[in-house]
């Protein structure tokens, strides 16, 4: 009987492992089996040999009950690339469009005018080192040319550029640019933005004013009124002086002015309506525009690497170019394998030298031409069929004697399998206590009557559970009814 034990442990482990994956019916990970124990040697309790051999049976089944096969999706990004045509080099000026390249992808034109952007390439200062078997790039041989309205800065949302010269020097400013109208306020409410706030303590809906704290970036607080149709202008200026003024038209030339001084912020408020309420509240109307200045660049500023900005007020336009002047500049060197980055990383783009080589496909000899490449991402789902297995880590806990039923009742979280009747398996005096005496007589008579059962009732303290009583008057209709279960619950 302990080989046959031990012979139903090894098949276990050797079949499976244990996966906590969720299986419909009965398995090994959510059913425990329940043979008898009516003879004791040494105070150890011996399962009848024929019923030990049906609950192995049982046990086996369980575990093979808990493979079945599904389908695993997963959701991936595959890289794809894009390539343009061979560019020949021509000591000539190319720009890149999406003629060239037609899955491009991205608004590059010829000009940059509307939302297009231009990439350059200056091919008479890109040139084959036959020592070094690449192509040498020279200063300023490939640029990317903006407009006020096309920016590489991840600055998100609405965004403002302004072109100006400080001191001889030309730079930009890069503005964080809020405008809303038709907001309303009522007494209590605030109104915070950037570095200034103001607080509403009275509405005069007939004088048509609201008087305010005014809260200053400094932390000082002033008591003012804010009329109807009168603009307020609140800045921080570069050196972060601070004021407030007040407008009876908008003030477009101030804040052009402010602007392209490069002031911190700039808030204009004004209100443009009073009224009752619901629930007689007095309210306020009010449109606001706000800058926040968020970078700013010079000439010869650094954007990434040797890729450095050309500020030129005059025509609204920025200019990111390759940068080249043999000391903290080196000369930019791409060989075989490689490749020429262009430093706007959400671009994904490259452009990659094609090179002669010897007849025998070996040594560099030259340049062919120039092809852009750019890698995109596109999400793919991916499935794949596989057996799924549910079964329990632990054999132990997957047959046990009577014993253990009558010490620890029925389990809420595991169906229950009964081998024998009431005269060799003690657990059913735990079916009497769950199910009544005259549950339990039913089954016997059942039993008596057909010479075994299946019985399948619902768990009493766990209704998602079962417990199958499998009996018969001699151990061959106890296997009988064990086999008839494995082909219904198969």
């Amino acid at each position: 009987m302990r080989r046959i034990e031990a012979v139903m442990a090894v098949f276990i482990v050797s079949v499976l492992l244990a996966v906590p994956l969720a299986s419909a019916g009965f398995n090994s990970a959510n059913t425990i089996i329940v043979l008898p124990t009516t003879k004791v040697v040494n105070n150890t309790p011996l399962h009848i040999n024929e019923d030990a051999i049906a609950g192995a049976k049982l046990g086996a089944f369980l575990v093979l009950n808990g493979i079945e096969t599904k389908t695993y999706t997963k959701t991936v990004k595959v890289p794809v690339e894009y390539h343009s045509v061979l560019i020949s080099d021509e000591n000539q000026t190319y720009v890149l469009t999406s003629d060239d390249m037609p899955d491009l992808g991205l608004n590059f034109g010829t000009e940059p005018v509307g939302d297009a952007v231009v990439l350059r390439v200056n091919f008479s200062r890109v040139l084959y080192n036959s020592t070094k078997h690449a192509a040498e790039f020279l200063d300023r041989s490939v640029e990317i040319i903006f407009n006020e309205n096309t920016t590489p800065l991840d600055i998100g949302g609405n965004y403002k550029v302004v072109y100006t010269n400080v001191d001889g020097r030309d730079v930009m400013y890069f503005y964080n640019y809020q405008y809303s109208t038709g907001n309303t306020s009522s007494l209590g409410d605030w109104v915070k933005m950037g570095s200034w706030k103001i607080h509403f303590i009275d509405i005069d809906t007939n004088q048509m004013k609201t008087l305010v704290e005014l809260y200053y970036p400094g932390g000082s607080v002033k008591l003012t009124s804010l009329l109807k149709g009168t603009y307020y202008l609140m800045y921080i200026l570069s050196n972060g002086t601070f004021k407030f003024e007040s407008y009876t038209s908008s003030p477009t030339t101030e804040i052009d002015t402010l602007l392209k001084e490069g002031a911190k912020e700039i808030f204009l408020f004004t209100p443009t309506d009073f009224f009752i309420g619901i629930n007689q509240a007095k309210m306020v109307t009010y449109d606001y525009w706000f800058y926040k200045k968020v970078r700013q660049y010079g000439d010869g500023d650094v954007y990434s690497g040797q890729w450095v900005w050309d500020i030129q007020p005059e025509n609204n336009l920025y200019v990111l170019y390759l940068h080249v002047n043999g000391t903290e500049y080196p000369t930019v060197f791409v060989g075989s394998n490689s490749a020429l980055q262009i430093p706007i990383k959400s671009w994904n783009l490259k452009l990659v030298p094609v090179f002669n080589r010897t007849a025998d496909g070996g040594a560099i000899t030259g340049i062919l031409g120039y092809r852009f490449v750019r890698t995109t991402y596109v999400t793919k789902s991916v499935s794949i069929t596989a057996p799924a297995v549910t079964a329990t880590n632990d054999v132990n806990s997957l047959i046990v004697n009577d014993t253990y039923i009558l010490d620890n009742g029925l389990p809420k979280d595991k169906n229950v399998v009964i081998i024998g009747g009431w005269v060799s398996n003690k657990a059913w005096e735990v079916l009497e206590k769950a199910y009544g005496t005259d549950k339990v007589n039913e089954l016997k008579n059942e039993l008596m009557s057909k010479g075994y059962i299946v019985a399948k009732l619902k768990n009493p303290y766990n209704p998602n559970y079962y417990v199958v009583i499998l009996a018969g008057k001699t151990y061959r209709e106890t296997a009988k009814a064990v086999e008839e279960f494995i082909k219904s619950a198969g």
